[in-house]
């Protein structure tokens, strides 16, 4: 059931998994709708099934896992999330960022947050990897904020700043790294929908009128939560459809495919960052 979370659920994750690791993670990567093969990255992984975590919210989607490895990625020591909870599961925005709370108790400094979001921009093409330079947090508007409840200290301000929420170094980082690996990366703001239905004609045109260049059902809140605890954050959506106005619209069969096809350039542009952060 949707609940708050308590400061003593987010401690007790964090121990529990502090008592399993070699080394605490300075880096997460939460991999978004069939992009759990980031994972493949770490070296030498401590594998950590996320049911065994207490308190955990676990994911129920297709194409969402339930691991976590930590290991090395480029020299950083890397956390690696297979799979993220959604709001249309019936959790809670809390419970949404839990996992981030849990990091930034371990010491993660940086998260690279990915999705598989659909484009609104209409010279984006499927395959496309858009760094995201802002959000539109459409349920946080609404009162669906991981902020929302009791204040904790220990989490950060309660009235949190959310310019450059999504940091302009890494985004810089990202689009040099991207080039030199020899691909093209867009740039845009991400909306954040709650779902799980997909979007109508009359919405997709009201997110368009916004500023939005693309649309998905995630991300948003973990960044949130994520500012407000002092992480750096590069957001990166992974374009796997694109609206087109005489199509019946998406299938989740085919975001993943389409996440499948994204994950070499994706792979190689969080590869690449990881090994320049410092």
């Amino acid at each position: 059931m949707p609940r708050e979370i308590r400061p003593e659920e987010v401690a007790e994750a964090a121990e529990f998994l502090r008592g399993r690791l070699v080394e605490p993670p300075r880096v997460a990567v939460i991999a978004g709708s069939g992009l759990t093969e980031l994972a493949a990255e770490v070296e030498s992984p401590v594998q950590i099934e996320l049911t065994q975590v207490p308190g955990w919210p676990v994911p129920t989607v297709e194409g969402h896992g339930r691991e976590l490895r930590v290991g090395r990625i480029s020299g950083q020591v890397v956390a690696v999330q297979t799979g993220r909870v959604h709001l249309y599961e019936g959790y809670s925005p809390a419970q949404v960022a839990f996992n981030i709370r849990v990091y930034g108790l371990l010491g993660v400094r940086v998260l690279i947050v990915t999705n598989a979001a659909g484009g609104l921009n209409p010279e984006f093409r499927v395959g496309d990897l858009m760094l995201i330079t802002d959000h539109i947090n459409l349920p946080g508007l609404a009162g669906f904020n991981p902020l929302r409840g009791p204040d904790v200290p220990e989490w950060g301000p309660r009235f949190p700043g959310m310019v450059d929420a999504y940091s302009p170094r890494l985004r810089a980082l990202a689009r040099q790294t991207a080039a030199e690996a020899g691909f093209p990366v867009r740039e845009g703001v991400y909306a954040m929908v709650s779902g799980p239905s997909y979007e109508t004609p009359a919405e997709i045109r009201m997110l368009r009128a916004l500023g939005a260049d693309a649309v998905g059902m995630s991300t948003a809140l973990e960044v949130v939560a994520a500012r407000q605890m002092g992480l750096e954050v590069l957001g990166v959506a992974c374009i796997t459809n694109v609206w087109d106005e005489a199509a019946t619209g998406p299938t989740h069969t085919e975001v993943l495919l389409a996440g499948a096809a994204i994950l070499p350039r994706l792979k190689a542009l969080v590869r690449r960052v990881i090994s320049r952060l410092q």
